[in-house]
């Protein structure tokens, strides 16, 4: 930016310089009148205008690229918010998860621990009988 202003600033002494080294009366016609009027007013007043129409047309982009970058801000706001949400979401399923897992973990070893006690239960009662008709 500040490359830019120190262009402009170049630019325009170059132009103030040409226009002060031609003094000289033009006459203009314009839209049917005549006007004499010095060069250098008309160099001047031409540059003037264009530096004005220039400013006008990059105003016009600055807002133009304003309300673009506002409506982009609301879309990444937006999609923040649902990005949150989702991960809100799956934080839950996961909790949930991990908790259905720890349970059928703890139905597993209780299940085994089970299995292992009817299996003890019955070679101890299998045991027993075989001893009480040995005994008989």
């Amino acid at each position: 930016m500040q490359v830019w202003f120190v262009f402009s600033l170049i630019f325009s002494m170059i132009v103030a310089v040409f226009a002060m080294l031609n003094p000289g009366l033009v006459n203009i016609n314009f839209f049917g009148m005549n006007y004499e009027l010095s060069q250098s007013v008309v160099i001047l007043a031409s540059t003037g205008l264009g530096a004005g129409i220039a400013v006008f047309l990059s105003l016009f982009s600055k807002i133009k690229s304003g309300f673009k970058n506002r409506e982009l801000t609301n879309k990444l706001e937006d999609i923040e918010k649902k990005n949150k949400w989702l991960n809100e979401i799956v934080k839950k399923y996961e909790q949930e998860a991990s908790d259905n897992a720890s349970k059928d973990a703890i139905e597993n070893v209780s299940g085994h621990l089970h299995q292992n006690t009817e299996k003890a239960e019955s070679k101890h009662d299998n045991s027993s009988q075989s001893k009480e008709s040995s005994k008989e």
